[in-house]
């Protein structure tokens, strides 16, 4: 899962490194676009209305290229963000599971301690029975 959580970043990370320069590009465009209109404008060449209103086409066309683009980028980073909260997930579930393996060793320590403290507690109360004393029988005794 964090592979493909790498894997997918990256490429969201190359996608929009990409997006960026497309969109750099369209800027470089629209802007020689507009210089063009406003030199054809201050040149006075209003009797090529057709070239004009294609430059204008093409402007607009630029800027919805451009929008689009953005919003690709837009989709992208948050993309890009839900993949880091789900890297930050896992990286608190394999914490947990550290945990609980530490407690699970930490129990079974605790268990053979008890097992030996009884065998021990069983080893005295035999003794003191050899010794004469009235040790009553417990739960664990053999009677």
């Amino acid at each position: 899962l964090e592979s493909q959580l790498s894997e997918l970043k990256i490429k969201s990370e190359q996608d929009s490194s990409n997006w960026n320069t497309l969109r750099d590009e369209l800027q470089k465009k629209l802007a020689n676009a507009e210089k063009q209109v406003v030199k054809a404008a201050a040149a006075g060449r209003n009797t090529n209305k057709k070239k004009e209103q294609q430059q204008a086409t093409a402007i607009e066309s630029l800027k919805s290229d451009l929008k689009a683009k953005d919003d690709e980028i837009s989709k992208l980073n948050l993309l890009v963000e839900e993949l880091n909260e789900k890297v930050k997930a896992v990286d608190g579930v394999e914490e947990l599971k550290e945990k609980i393996a530490g407690l699970e060793k930490e129990q079974e320590d605790l268990l053979v301690y008890l097992a030996d403290q009884d065998q021990q507690s069983k080893e005295y109360r035999d003794m003191l029975r050899k010794h004469g004393e009235d040790i009553p029988l417990s739960d664990d005794d053999d009677e």
